[in-house]
């Protein structure tokens, strides 16, 4: 709920005089600093979980940078619904790495999703998303189910994961800051303030609580579990913001949730239950 919660900081800061660049930018190094002493503290994990670990922080920090800018530019519901496409992208990539089954159960909510979004793009033929938001959306929920995939094919640790995984986005929206077209603006003190306060207080909690979660289930279960967002994105924005939410907007939403609620009311375990586990 947190996460369907999450755009009203970001265009908070917006608001202040910050751009898309620079917000990720700012929230990512502070949250990165904050985090040093776990990194240190964790060193250990970060040398053993090796491959894995980085390869999961990496794309994280790509898909949390793309998921931010969608909602900064685009419609919250659109490209939150677009983003929960990413079942689709986390069971192939379960079956292709992990050699997961693929269920009756979750083909039926793949369909569902997919006939979600295809309602939700329907105003235009092929339904593709019209705007860059839309793309980010989209492309961050593909890059997501890539972490989560990574994170459970190396049990990685969810600490270690969450302070590399700001690191990871600090860079990767440093990039961006540099190689694009909009100037990088710099925070006041009282911004970058703010900038502290979101990040400690919203960002790296509710981040680590994701992530210690993705290395537990397999991601599409884990993406599908997660359509509480959904239903907080739909209804702040629906009651904060002046953003078209029609028939058509409810209906894709409506099969969205359903995949969800079809997957969740199926079998839970996440991986065998061995002594260490179970301790």
């Amino acid at each position: 709920m947190f996460w369907g919660l999450w755009w009203l900081p970001l265009r908070s800061l917006d608001g202040l005089g910050l751009g898309p660049a620079a917000i990720n930018l700012w929230l990512y190094a502070v949250a990165a600093i904050l985090l040093l002493p776990v990194l240190w503290a964790r060193r250990a994990r970060l040398i053993v979980s090796g491959v894995p670990l980085c390869l999961a922080a990496v794309l994280f920090g790509l898909a949390i940078v793309a998921w931010n800018g969608a909602l900064q530019t685009g419609q919250v519901v659109r490209v939150t619904l677009l983003f929960y496409l990413a079942p689709i992208w986390g069971t192939i990539l379960g079956r292709i790495v992990l050699g997961e089954p693929v269920t009756g159960r979750r083909v039926l909510a793949i369909a569902l999703g997919l006939g979600g979004a295809l309602v939700l793009l329907a105003e235009a033929w092929p339904p593709v998303p019209p705007a860059l938001g839309d793309w980010l959306g989209l492309g961050a929920g593909m890059v997501f189910a890539g972490s989560a995939t990574a994170a459970r094919y190396g049990r990685v640790d969810g600490r270690a994961l969450t302070a590399s995984a700001f690191l990871a986005a600090a860079i990767v929206a440093g990039c961006v800051a540099a190689f694009g077209t909009e100037p990088l603006a710099v925070p006041t003190a009282g911004t970058l303030g703010w900038i502290a306060i979101v990040s400690l207080l919203w960002l790296v909690p509710v981040t680590w609580a994701l992530l210690w979660g993705a290395g537990r289930l397999d991601p599409g279960r884990l993406a599908l579990l997660m359509l509480l967002e959904v239903v907080a994105a739909a209804a702040s924005a629906a009651l904060l913001t002046d953003e078209p939410f029609g028939l058509r907007e409810a209906a894709g939403c409506a099969l969205i949730l359903a995949a969800g609620a079809l997957e969740a009311t199926g079998q839970h375990t996440a991986y065998p239950v061995t002594r260490r586990t179970a301790l």
